[in-house]
């Protein structure tokens, strides 16, 4: 996967878990994404009064502001109302994932996951941003 095919792509990430924050961070950026993290829900919306982002992926449960919460703030602002909110949970049940979808969001898809899952979560809620996985001939 070439690092130049995405750097046009902004992701923020949201997570109150510094480790898998900068995790995802890494990852997404060896992939080729830009990437702004944020550790609460209210850090969050300060980084989006700064600039829009082309994504968002959030956790679901953080302290303070949960990512819940943080889809509801998300979907009042007038220009965010089309940018795709992931969230994750490592609580993965059928009433989570229907309430983020009925708050707003894109998709929804549990923790733990890996670089893969992220990718395909992003290329479901924008098809052009990652090119589909091809198998080795």
């Amino acid at each position: 996967m070439a690092a130049k095919r995405f750097l046009n792509q902004h992701i923020l990430l949201v997570d109150d878990n510094p480790r898998l924050l900068r995790s995802m961070a890494f990852l997404l950026t060896v992939a080729g994404f830009q990437t702004t993290t944020a550790a609460s829900g209210a850090e969050a919306l300060d980084a989006l009064r700064e600039s829009a982002p082309d994504f968002i992926i959030a956790d679901a449960e953080m302290d303070g502001m949960d990512g819940y919460e943080l889809v509801r703030a998300i979907r009042r602002q007038s220009r965010l109302t089309t940018t795709p909110v992931i969230l994750t949970s490592a609580n993965y049940e059928l009433n989570d994932m229907l309430r983020a979808l009925d708050l707003g969001a894109d998709d929804f898809i549990p923790k733990p996951f890996d670089i893969f899952d992220l990718l395909d979560a992003i290329r479901r809620v924008r098809p052009s941003a990652v090119p589909q996985r091809r198998l080795a001939s």
